[in-house]
């Protein structure tokens, strides 16, 4: 089974419908927005668990992710790699320099710009919380797409 997981409701129905369309039974569409996902809900809180308690993956694929995370909902970049880190999976990630379009727009929209946001800082927080596998710059010269294992597995 995939969780996909997106705080885009739009996005969220266009895969739903796609799936269904296709007949593709195995990935359930979600809308989440991880800066501020549900808890674990109903009686003593038992009934709905939060994310992490619904079971351990073995993949995680962050695609345009970690900029959202870090420059619109000012997660900081370690922390963000220490909770992907927790689930123990292997990691996908793609990271989008500040020279980025999307990034470079999101950065605009913040009075600090962001100086923690770089490629460096991501690459030395990555390190130390994985091994990294394999890297691959990708043909917009502004994306790093990396494969990664937690070093505590």
């Amino acid at each position: 089974m995939v969780l996909a997981l997106d705080a885009d409701h739009l996005a969220v129905e266009r895969l739903y419908r796609s799936l269904r369309a296709d007949g593709t039974p195995n990935i359930l569409p979600l809308v989440m927005n991880l800066a501020d996902a549900s808890p674990a809900l109903g009686w003593r809180g038992q009934e709905r668990k939060r994310l992490e308690d619904r079971g351990k993956p073995d993949l995680v694929l962050c695609l345009a992710l970690i900029h959202h995370a870090c420059i619109t909902a000012n997660i900081p970049l370690e922390s963000m790699l220490d909770w992907l880190a927790s689930l123990g999976a292997t990691l996908v990630i793609e990271f989008v320099t500040r020279e980025d379009p999307m990034a470079a727009a999101l950065l605009r929209a913040r009075s600090d710009h962001c100086p923690a946001y770089n490629t460096a800082a991501f690459e030395t927080a990555l390190h130390k919380r994985f091994v990294v596998d394999a890297w691959e710059p990708l043909a917009s010269g502004t994306r790093i797409l990396y494969r990664a294992t937690p070093r505590n597995t």
